[in-house]
């Protein structure tokens, strides 16, 4: 761009800017309006302006002038519109498309079309006017003198602050000037009937010079009342005393008796340094008095100055200590001025809780603040003598809440930019809490507790749209609880594990309130999480919403159940008969307003037109537009209960002593999230038991993995026991499900599909050695895996193990026959050894049917019959999904303790492994012909049998006796009653 054209445009847009905003060009705002100009000028990106939407904008206003009946208005503005494009050769200007970018322009300019009157318009400055409708100059309505209108009671109002006119800030010779004595033109119109009226010059010069009238009045006026000349002249200016006491000249007395310079000090009155001690208390800054260092923020006294009444000394010590609380707000709004400073599409953004805590911060400063323009104006008046003490006692208590306020702020607020925004947000949350919990004043308490209410409805927020949409909205990342992406869940991992509790303080750790949202959110969003996914979210509305009841957010429902609260502890009678005469009058206009909406309704129903009452179906609820019948209807009554907003002010006027706030926002919390989540976990029980059979399912892992259906299971482990020890291609994971699917298929044909069994590539036809590589399997989706997930299949299959065991060891004993120990009737005659070694061997197994019955006995009758009574009477009163998973785990647990299959009693089983392998042992040796000459080997399994049962009785009993272990009571019986064998 030329630097020639670019002047053009610069001179142009300073015509422009005065045209359009009126600025002079040493006013702050023209050359803020310049900058900006000319900025989007040089540095523009833009395509040039459409002349297609330009003309189809230009139509469709002369469109919306014809729809509001203003024909004329758009016939003129058209023929306008023609003329202006007409008026000038733009082809020729180098300027594309010139005409369209002023038209555009216009068009932006443009405020309120709707109005417009194009007949009434009065051009100013030399232009010329149409007549086009030919009317008398007689006929036009007198207007109205706006500059008098707006002046009247001028006069009057400043007279109220005569501090103004007649105080040490205004200099004390100025002339005014009567602006109605300069310039006085008539204007006589004698031509009123041409058509086309051309502006008398008199005319002209007649605003021109009102106008020039008025700009000077203004500037004196601005030198009467704005006193800003003495800033420049603090250095050597002294305020004149006129007073005859030497009190009043102490300062100047003190100087040149202590022998220094008194003209190197400034003097002000004592009016001036309260004003500006009131304006920095109003926004902190660089002034004439105060002073801030640009390193540290901090604020000091200029130096060489005082009162006339005071020396350097005793004025710094008394104003001072005011500055600890200038540089208090200050802090305090650059926090506000922080968090909205770097807010972009790449910075990081503040949590809302921060913002919302500030909010509410920002209020506590405005009402100070108020409280500072409300003594500047007493101070204004002069009707009292203001003096430094009387200011200081007047502002002590307002200075108090400021000194709470930065306290409770500096100990609660992190540095969002490094930290977490959770960190931030919930530690702001518990400082707060122990900030309230600790205060021993009733005022802090309060301040604290309106501080915390604020910053808590962002995660009343979040925890209500969660609740009650199903989404997790939490774009800030400042929830406790975080969502797992889907690369962090594991595979197998189940829908309960898809959110994760985030790394908190250890303040949030010992933080009640914050502990009490981890535990029951968490459950409540694991529940919502599964009616999402089911597409059953809206079925909670209807739990949680009675019958005519509107839905009520969870702030509403927290901040009406505070207020019922608060209202408990009132002490003011007065307030609690505002209450009930509030509530009456609530009461009955809520009566009057149901009579209404029944007689509206009834004349609507009777019209019976499925139209019009579309068209009122927002106005009335749903359910009474469904009804035919008029005379049935039930208009339910809708309470409009007032929440508090400024809920310091509410507290300071219930009570004067601390109210327990720690009892009041538990009991609400627990009020409001425990009603919702019984109501969606019992939702989810239901579904998960009516529509998935999820009793059915875990009535099924204890018929097959415990082996309480044993008449199906004695069949499978039969065969699979008679499969591995003669069949070598035992071993084919396929050949096992086969048999398992078949035997299972004549008892629950729907669900035998569901079973598999695995083994690991192993050859060997021992049971016990095949038993440990088996794994029987159940396949089952979502969302009953959340129930029974890979961690309890696995305990499932230990149990199993030992369950087949325990099997194989009786069926073995069981097997052995008597006839292959004895012989036939032919053989010869037996010695006495081989009698004897007979009678030893049958008594081992007597011995060792007896001890492994004990524990089959122990654990099909005690352990696995008792607790699955148990499990199905927790299971009947379980009201939510939760309940059930614990309740399952905790039996599953049980079992898995009372089959000695914990770390705990690792010695205990291992015995009872080595007497279920001695069974292997007895059946080898099972045969008369090779018991000739097993007599060593009979002597080791009888002291291995001996050693094995001492070592049981003795282990079972100190388990009961000192591990508390009452259901080992009756396997330690059956050791110690027994016969050991001899």
């Amino acid at each position: 761009m030329g630097t020639k054209i670019l002047n053009d445009i610069h001179n142009d847009i300073k015509q422009l800017i005065t045209a359009i905003t009126s600025y002079e060009e040493n006013e702050e705002g023209f050359q803020i309006c310049e900058r900006f100009c000319m900025t989007n000028i040089k540095h523009h990106r833009y395509l040039s302006v459409d002349s297609n939407s330009t003309k189809e904008a230009i139509k469709a206003l002369i469109k919306k002038f014809s729809i509001h009946g203003k024909y004329d208005v758009a016939k003129k503005f058209e023929e306008l519109v023609d003329t202006f494009v007409l008026s000038f050769n733009f082809e020729q200007h180098p300027q594309y498309d010139l005409q369209w970018h002023l038209l555009t322009l216009l068009l932006e300019l443009a405020n309120e079309t709707y109005k417009s009157d194009l007949e009434t318009l009065k051009l100013t400055r030399g232009e010329c006017t149409f007549n086009i409708t030919g009317e008398n100059e007689s006929e036009i309505t007198e207007e109205i003198d706006w500059i008098e209108y707006l002046k009247e009671g001028q006069e009057n109002f400043f007279n109220d602050y005569k501090s103004d006119t007649d105080s040490e800030w205004s200099n004390d010779t100025e002339d005014n000037i009567d602006i109605h004595s300069n310039f006085e033109v008539s204007i006589n119109i004698t031509d009123s009937n041409k058509a086309i009226c051309i502006p008398s010059v008199e005319k002209e010069l007649n605003k021109l010079s009102l106008a020039l009238n008025e700009e000077l009045n203004s500037k004196n006026w601005l030198l009467l009342n704005v006193q800003n000349s003495w800033w420049n002249e603090l250095e050597w200016r002294k305020y004149p005393v006129k007073s005859n006491f030497f009190d009043a000249h102490f300062c100047e007395i003190w100087y040149k008796a202590s022998g220094k310079n008194f003209y190197t000090l400034g003097t002000l009155s004592e009016y001036v340094v309260c004003r500006e001690l009131l304006w920095m208390f109003y926004a902190p800054s660089q002034m004439v008095v105060f002073q801030q260092n640009e390193e540290t923020k901090e604020f000091f006294i200029r130096p060489n100055i005082s009162i006339p009444s005071l020396t350097i000394v005793a004025f710094n010590s008394i104003l001072l200590p005011f500055c600890k609380y200038f540089s208090m707000i200050y802090d305090i709004e650059q926090f506000g001025i922080r968090l909205y400073s770097k807010q972009d599409d790449f910075c990081k953004k503040p949590p809302l809780t921060y913002e919302t805590y500030n909010a509410i911060l920002r209020q506590h400063l405005i009402q100070f603040k108020n409280e500072i323009i409300n003594i500047e104006k007493i101070l204004m008046k002069q009707d009292s003598n203001f003096t430094f003490l009387s200011l200081s006692s007047i502002l002590k208590k307002n200075l108090y809440n400021i000194k709470i306020l930065y306290e409770v702020h500096k100990k609660s607020i992190s540095n969002w930019i490094l930290h977490p925004n959770w960190k931030c947000a919930s530690k702001l949350l518990s400082s707060l809490y122990f900030e309230i919990q600790n205060s021993h004043n009733r005022e802090k308490t309060n301040i604290c507790i309106s501080l915390y209410l604020a910053s808590f409805t962002v995660y009343l927020n979040i925890i209500d749209t969660w609740l009650s949409e199903g989404r997790f909205e939490d774009w800030r990342e400042e929830f406790i609880i975080a969502r797992l992406s889907n690369s962090a869940i594991p595979e197998n991992s189940t829908q309960y594990e898809t959110f994760s509790l985030r790394s908190l303080d250890n303040i949030c750790l010992m933080d009640p309130i914050m502990q009490f949202l981890i535990k029951k959110v968490r459950h409540i969003g694991q529940s919502i999480e599964l009616l999402v996914s089911l597409d059953r979210i809206t079925d909670i509305w209807k739990i949680n919403i009675r019958e005519n009841e509107l839905k009520r957010s969870l702030v509403d429902e927290f901040y009406i159940k505070l207020e019922t609260e608060i209202s408990k502890y009132s002490t003011n009678e007065q307030e609690k008969e505002e209450i009930s005469s509030s509530q009456q009058e609530e009461v009955a206009k809520n009566e009057y307003d149901e009579d209404v909406e029944r007689n509206i309704t009834k004349q609507l129903t009777e019209f019976n037109n499925p139209f019009l009452l579309k068209a009122f179906e927002d106005y009335l609820p749903p359910e009474l537009l469904k009804k035919n019948n008029s005379d049935d209807i039930n208009i339910p009554k809708i309470q409009n209960i007032k929440i508090e907003t400024n809920i310091f002010e509410r507290l300071e006027k219930v009570s004067n002593y601390i109210l327990p706030f720690r009892k009041i926002l538990e009991n609400i919390l627990a009020d409001i999230l425990i009603s919702r989540y019984n109501g969606a976990s019992k939702l989810v029980k239901n579904i998960m038991s009516e529509e998935y059979k999820l009793e059915l399912h875990l009535m099924l892992m204890r018929s097959v993995y415990m082996m309480e259906a044993g008449h199906i299971m004695n069949k499978f482990y039969q065969r699979l026991f008679h499969e591995i020890e003669n069949n070598q291609m035992w071993n084919n994971s396929y050949f096992l499900s086969c048999i398992l699917e078949e035997i299972l298929s004549q008892w629950w044909s729907d669900l035998s599909s569901r079973w598999s069994i695995t083994v690991s590539n192993i050859h060997t036809n021992q049971v016990l050695i095949a038993v440990d590589n088996i794994t029987l399997h159940y396949a089952i989706g979502w969302p009953i895996n959340i129930v029974l997930n890979e961690e309890t299949f696995i305990k499932y299959n230990e149990i199993f193990r030992f369950q087949l065991k325990l099997k194989w060891a009786l069926w073995t004993l069981n097997n052995l026959r008597f006839s292959d120990l004895e012989g036939t009737k032919l053989m010869c005659k037996r010695n006495k050894l081989e009698q004897f070694h007979i009678r030893r061997i049958e008594s081992l197994r007597f011995c060792l049917l007896h001890a492994i019955t004990s524990v089959h006995t122990y654990l099909s009758g005690q352990v696995l019959q008792n607790l699955s009574l148990m499990l199905e009477k927790s299971l009947t009163q379980a009201e939510s999904l939760d309940t059930i998973i614990s309740v399952h785990n905790e039996y599953l647990n049980k079992v898995h303790e009372h089959c000695l299959l914990t770390a705990e009693y690792e010695d205990l089983m291992a015995t009872i492994t080595n007497l279920i392998e001695m069974c292997n042992h007895i059946r080898a040796r099972w045969n008369y012909k090779k018991l000739t000459f097993a007599t060593e080997e009979l002597d080791v399994l009888e002291n291995s049998y001996n050693k094995y049962h001492t070592y049981l009785a003795l282990a079972l009993h100190n388990a009961v006796q000192n591990k508390d272990a009452n259901y080992l009571t009756g396997l330690s019986s059956a050791f110690n009653c027994s016969m050991s064998c001899i």
